[in-house]
């Protein structure tokens, strides 16, 4: 039996393998490279994570996918913001054989004191079975982005833009290809961990770009899975873990309610409401159901002066944008995952009688404070606003757990005080090079003028609200008080102390979650975005990362609640909330459907490549103009082209070949320069270089910003009617032209002066 487990995960990994090839085609090595990359980063770091996840049911082997991407992909980052190493293939294998040297001497000392080995015959098996699960996920979203993989509309020029101009580079940070001369002015890190990545699998960014979104999907999937695998195991214990699939159910429930699931507008707007108007013979504005509706709910039905979003993870991997926000949850998850891990290894030492007087190695220079500190640090160059968030999330976990090792004594505040002041300092070290070069983009935070009918905050976050406050009753229902227990701190300590870490920890996520729904309510941060949609992005951000702890919180407390239940009405409790969450996991299925597979077979496969969209009837003179760009320009010259509104197809040419422009998208630069002077300075230059008949003046301002090639094609000749290709052309000469029309799309090198 035990041979005959391994030996069908080993025919589940090759059929796998075959059946990719059939799929994907001739995308199918990309993605191999890509996935081996992971694969082999994961047993890189293998030794760090079994020193952290020692009592996880596989070592975190998961974890240690996202840790090996972390760690190698900031330790290049680093090198390549110092000017020590260029960001090239060949200095990624660098980094990454230093990061061999150093797990290998963090094994061999870990064995040598520990007696730890860097795989477990427990672990074995978990670890090949979640490698097989990971890649039939990730082969499954690869093989649906395959059916609309362009990189165009929402937000897709710039995440593929940041990526390409850093595969063009030299070193960190990279060049802003929408400003030219200067560096991108917003949190780029995560978007070069997808370049990181797309160099390391030898991969081009036209591949890399899905690659990075698909592989993303599939992590989302599986770091909740092993997380609340691993709480329900702890909380369950051997002697209630009857039957076994009880933690693996509960893993499933939180890896799909976090990656998969909508929200309970799809189940009321989807389900309910066509079919009450279908009986009632009533048509209107929701018959068809749309899946972009369930984000954005709040100000759009019914209309009202109060915009909000308010996503999730499954509508962003459907979407496709490869956006901070998006990229970060894979690190979020690992945070999480450490956190749960530190919990563990702090209730050892309280078990052990180890955690009695203050010990600076044991209470704060440990592998997991050090850690979260990194990670912390990691989302103030990747996604911002998850670095206060998570800042408190991590607190009040360490500040509970804390309360009970100390009893709420007054060395609780004060070892709780010293572990904050040591990761923010930390966190602060590590996002250091990159808060030099980047100048604070909103940081008032202003009173809400307007907030959230009820029954809109009811149909959109009332289920996994309830699911938390009947959790929490049934917590407070199971502790028991003596008459004398009056004094508040007292019974707060018996309360947290009778609490599992698996308790306590899904508490504490879930009130967490249940702040960040309240808090957009009352505050917002003032940015750009003003009028209806003041706290749009307030509430995006925050109620974004509520959804994710929400998802882990779910599936543990519905196993909690049918298998180790203390009162009658929690089954019951379980069977309709599972039942209302259940309905949710149809939400990927009606959105796939919607934006990659309606009205297509099977045969409509595209591909993985991003650009190659550009290869159409409307796009081929830019895509050919593009594809000689990016086969015979070298280094980072500027190129000239017309800039845009954002969201348009402006900047075309900056963004697929990496090259800085002038100006690109004009809000977008907007929001990171946070001012409009320049921008539109810029702007008229653009216009006039276009148009004027004034050679000196029009030399003047390619000078100005050193300008080396300028490009003409359709939307140049939209945007200024009175192009000057006379003048253009006798500022170089033309290196390209598109057709036997000159007057078509063309290419001007500017002649160097002398």
């Amino acid at each position: 039996m035990f041979r005959l487990k391994y030996i069908t995960l080993y025919v589940l990994t090759i059929l796998l393998m075959i059946v990719g090839g059939i799929f994907l085609k001739e995308d199918f090595f990309p993605f191999f490279r890509w996935w081996l990359s992971v694969f082999v980063l994961g047993i890189l770091f293998l030794p760090l994570t079994r020193k952290m996840f020692s009592s996880y049911h596989d070592g975190g082997y998961l974890f240690s996918k996202v840790i090996g991407i972390a760690s190698s992909g900031y330790l290049m980052w680093l090198l390549s913001s110092f000017k020590i190493l260029k960001f090239t293939e060949v200095s990624c294998y660098i980094v990454l054989a230093g990061c061999l040297i150093i797990n290998g001497i963090l094994f061999l000392k870990s064995k040598k004191e520990e007696k730890m080995t860097l795989l477990d015959s427990d672990h074995v098996f978990p670890m090949i079975a979640e490698e097989v699960l990971f890649l039939f996920i990730f082969l499954i979203w690869a093989y649906i982005r395959g059916f609309r993989p362009e990189a165009h509309g929402t937000e897709k020029f710039m995440d593929y833009g940041f990526m390409a101009a850093m595969m063009r580079g030299d070193y960190m940070p990279p060049k802003d290809l929408w400003f030219s001369g200067s560096t991108i002015n917003y949190y780029y890190v995560g978007q070069y961990m997808s370049a990181f990545l797309t160099k390391l699998s030898l991969n081009s960014v036209n591949v890399g770009y899905n690659l990075m979104l698909t592989m993303l999907a599939a992590l989302s999937f599986m770091l909740p899975y092993s997380l609340v695998y691993n709480i329900t195991k702890n909380r369950f214990g051997e002697k209630y873990l009857n039957p076994k699939w009880i933690p693996r159910m509960a893993g499933i429930l939180s890896g799909a309610g976090v990656s998969l699931a909508g929200n309970l507008h799809f189940t009321l707007y989807y389900w309910v409401v066509p079919t009450i108007r279908k009986i009632l013979g009533i048509e209107g504005d929701f018959a068809d159901y749309w899946f972009p509706n369930s984000t954005r709910y709040i100000g759009y039905n019914p209309e009202t002066a109060d915009k909000t979003i308010h996503e999730f993870p499954g509508y962003s991997f459907v979407l496709g944008d490869l956006h901070a926000h998006v990229i970060n949850i894979v690190f979020v998850l690992t945070l999480l995952g450490i956190l749960f891990a530190w919990l563990l290894y702090q209730k050892r030492r309280l078990d052990n009688r180890e955690a009695q007087g203050f010990q600076i190695k044991q209470e704060i220079l440990n592998p997991f404070i050090i850690s979260i500190g990194f990670f912390i640090g990691l989302f103030h160059t990747t996604n911002f606003w998850d670095f206060p968030i998570y800042y408190v999330v991590a607190g009040g976990v360490i500040l509970f757990f804390n309360g009970v090792i100390y009893e709420f004594r007054l060395k609780t505040l004060l070892i709780t005080g010293l572990q904050g002041v040591f990761i923010i300092t930390l966190s602060e070290l590590i996002s250091l090079p990159f808060t030099l070069n980047f100048d604070q983009i909103s940081t008032e935070i202003m009173l809400t003028e307007a907030h959230t009918p009820l029954y809109q905050l009811l149909i959109l976050w009332g289920l996994p609200v309830i699911l938390i406050i009947g959790f929490l009753y049934e917590l407070a229902g199971s502790t028991k008080y003596k008459s004398q227990d009056d004094n508040p701190k007292f019974i707060l300590f018996r309360f947290l102390n009778s609490l599992s870490p698996s308790d306590l920890y899904i508490l504490v996520l879930g009130l967490c979650a249940i702040g960040l729904i309240i808090m957009p309510e009352v505050i917002y941060v003032k940015d750009i975005y003003s009028g209806d949609y003041k706290r749009a992005n307030t509430m995006f951000k925050l109620t974004y990362q509520a959804f994710i702890m929400f998802g882990i919180c779910s599936g543990y407390i519905f196993m909690k609640f049918k298998k180790l239940h203390h009162f009658n009405w929690q089954k019951t409790f379980a069977n309709i909330t599972l039942f209302l969450f259940l309905t949710t996991f149809w939400y990927p299925v009606v959105s796939v459907k919607a934006w990659y597979i309606k009205d297509k077979s099977f045969k409509d496969y595209k591909g993985l490549d991003a650009a190659e969209f550009l290869n159409s009837t409307d796009n081929q003179e830019d895509y050919r103009a593009i594809n000689w760009l990016n086969n015979n320009i070298k280094g980072t010259p500027v190129i000239l082209e017309a800039h845009g509104d954002s969201y348009t197809d402006y900047g075309r040419v900056s963004v697929f070949t990496g090259l800085p422009t002038v100006l690109g998208w004009y809000v977008h630069e907007w929001l990171w320069r946070g001012d409009t002077d320049i921008v539109n300075k810029r702007a008229a230059d653009i216009e006039t270089i276009y148009t004027s008949t004034d050679q000196e003046l029009v030399q003047t301002l390619i000078d100005k910003y050193e300008i080396e090639y300028i490009y003409v094609g359709k939307l140049e000749r939209v945007k200024y009617n009175s192009l000057n290709s006379d003048l253009l052309k006798r500022l170089g000469r033309i290196v390209y032209t598109g057709s036997e029309d000159i007057n078509d799309t063309y290419i001007i090198q500017i002649e160097p002066k002398g």
